[in-house]
């Protein structure tokens, strides 16, 4: 599934990032019992603003591959454009990565609000 482009406010926490596992032919794959990571960085840079982690990742709808990140203190702090992506590992077969090949990069475009806290 291909990953839209993501806008968020400095420092907000809201909205959670929506997404639905789906395979190379759209089926939606089943993500019960999954582990899922969840890395973003500054784009164009080595720096790791999110780290494989798995706090924040809810599980809304396993059957039909619904997952959220929701972000956490930290995460939107600092201004820029970031490239995010999402490691899948299912409790049975091996693991894939959000954005796939051929779907693009995902990116998180944090922007500064007007009253710049």
């Amino acid at each position: 599934m291909a990953i839209k482009e993501f806008k968020i406010i400095k420092n907000d926490l809201q909205p959670y990032y929506y997404l639905q596992v789906k395979d190379a032919a759209g089926v939606v794959a089943n993500i019960t019992g999954a582990t899922i990571y969840c890395t973003m960085r500054l784009s164009g840079s080595s720096a790791i603003k999110i780290n494989r982690q798995t706090i924040g990742i809810n599980i809304t709808d396993a059957p039909n591959g619904k997952f959220e990140y929701r972000w956490q203190a930290g995460d939107t702090d600092t201004q820029g454009t970031y490239n995010i992506e999402f490691e899948i590992n299912p409790a049975s077969g091996g693991k894939f990565t959000l954005p796939g090949p051929g779907q693009g990069i995902a990116k998180v475009i944090i922007s500064n609000s007007l009253d710049v806290v």
